[in-house]
């Protein structure tokens, strides 16, 4: 007697998949450090929705969210859209880029092939129909706010989506590390040069810090916002440095250092247990910033990926 192996199937998901996508992606998001457990009103907010949150801005133009079906159970997952993310933000609508946001495969190492397979056969036509010539995976700036604090980088031990992707033609772009440090009590905060003036912007949730010398000219800026992740106890409250920069002319005068130390005493007095950061192999001012403030590095790498595609 011959049985038939069931076929894989691709469809599109939509809202009323919230509850089902949420169990078969949350174990996988948990995985990742500095995440939160996922649930099925997450999953709608930030993932099965035409303008979902992020912690940079992105101009979101299409979304196709796919689920993989066997024998009528999800057994893979593609978040794929098309738009412009930070570094793309001011070229022409006309030339958008393809944008790999999450991609989740079975357990089975032997179905992880033909889903991915099967996934991108469908994600491919569609960036042929919307003209995408390039696309990029897992970059920081499109992340889930619930996955690696809003960070969208590929954990380097997620070794079958590397080598699926990798396989699949795609480059790595650029490598990450996460840096933490422990907050428990204010430091010393010393303004380093006469006329500079700091602004606040935003709220305690989404804080942007900029530094003005006499206050027209601005010479150095920094973000933070405020995440709850999973921790051994429960969810507890981590601010995560998204963003920090003093112009060239303005480097040496230690107000980074002043910066950075006014981020760390207000997430601490907001009750924040530690602070991270991602940053990319080539940020080398704020890698040795972060280490002389007293942040650690931790066992992470994170990669971004990149391919061009052929008509």
């Amino acid at each position: 007697m011959n049985v038939t192996t069931p076929l894989i199937t691709v469809s599109a998901l939509d809202a009323a998949a919230s509850g089902v996508l949420a169990r078969f992606i949350g174990p996988r998001v948990a995985a990742a450090p500095y995440s939160a457990v996922i649930n099925t009103e997450q999953v709608r907010r930030e993932i099965l929705t035409e303008q979902p949150p992020s912690f940079y801005p992105v101009r979101w133009q299409k979304h196709r969210h796919l689920g993989a079906w066997r024998a009528g159970q999800l057994v893979g997952f593609l978040d794929a859209a098309v738009g412009l993310d930070p570094e793309s933000y001011d070229v022409p609508d006309y030339h958008p880029d393809g944008l790999i946001r999450f991609l989740a495969l079975p357990d089975r190492r032997e179905w992880i092939t033909p889903v991915a397979e099967a996934l991108f056969a469908e994600v491919q036509r569609f960036w042929q129909e919307t003209g995408v010539a390039y696309v990029k995976a897992f970059h920081i700036s499109t992340g889930y706010p619930s996955f690696q604090a809003g960070a969208g980088i590929l954990p380097s031990d997620w070794g079958d989506l590397v080598r699926v992707l990798t396989s699949m033609g795609f480059l790595f772009r650029a490598r990450y590390y996460c840096f933490a440090r422990r907050l428990v009590e204010p430091i010393e905060e010393v303004s380093p040069v006469a006329d500079l003036s700091l602004v606040y912007r935003g709220d305690w949730s989404n804080r942007r810090y900029e530094i003005y010398y006499r206050r027209v000219e601005m010479v150095a800026q920094a973000r933070v916002v405020r995440v709850s992740i999973q921790g051994e106890d429960g969810p507890m409250p981590v601010a995560r440095l998204v963003d920090i920069f003093v112009d060239s002319n303005w480097r040496h005068k230690d107000i980074g250092k002043w910066l950075l130390r006014r981020a760390i005493n207000d997430a601490t007095h907001q009750g924040d247990v530690q602070m991270i950061a991602h940053l990319a192999q080539h940020h080398h001012v704020a890698l040795n910033l972060l280490v002389q403030q007293g942040f650690q590095e931790l066992n992470f790498r994170g990669y971004t990926l990149e391919k061009g595609l052929t008509q």
